[in-house]
C-alpha cells in the first residue's frame, strides 16, 4: 500500500492497515515533516469522527499503554547492567 502524507483518505486508509505502528508514526512525522502535519490532523480528526475507527483508535491506545507499563515492570526487575546490556543490543 502506498501512502501519501499529503491526503487525508490515503493516510486514513494506510492507518487502518496497522493502527498500533501507524500512529506512532504519524505522531512522529507530524513532529518532524511539519509541512505533513495539516494532512495528518485531518486524518486524526476523521478517525476520531468515525465511532468504527475511534474504537479501533482506543484499543490500539489500550494496548500500547499495556506494552509500556509491562516494558517499564520489566526494566525494574532487571539489573542496570542488564539494561545496559538491552540498549545496546538494541542499538545494534
Amino acid at each position: 500500500m502506498l501512502l501519501n502524507l499529503n491526503d487525508p483518505d490515503s493516510i486514513v486508509a494506510w492507518w487502518t492497515v496497522l493502527p498500533d505502528r501507524h500512529d506512532a508514526y504519524l505522531s512522529h512525522k507530524a513532529r518532524v515533516s511539519p509541512e505533513f502535519a495539516p494532512a495528518i490532523n485531518e486524518a486524526r480528526r476523521r478517525i476520531a469522527a468515525h465511532p468504527e475507527l475511534n474504537r479501533t483508535l482506543e484499543l490500539s491506545n489500550a494496548r500500547r499503554l499495556q506494552h509500556e507499563a509491562a516494558m517499564a515492570s520489566r526494566n525494574d526487575s532487571l539489573s542496570s547492567l542488564q539494561l545496559r546490556h538491552q540498549e545496546l543490543a538494541t542499538a545494534a
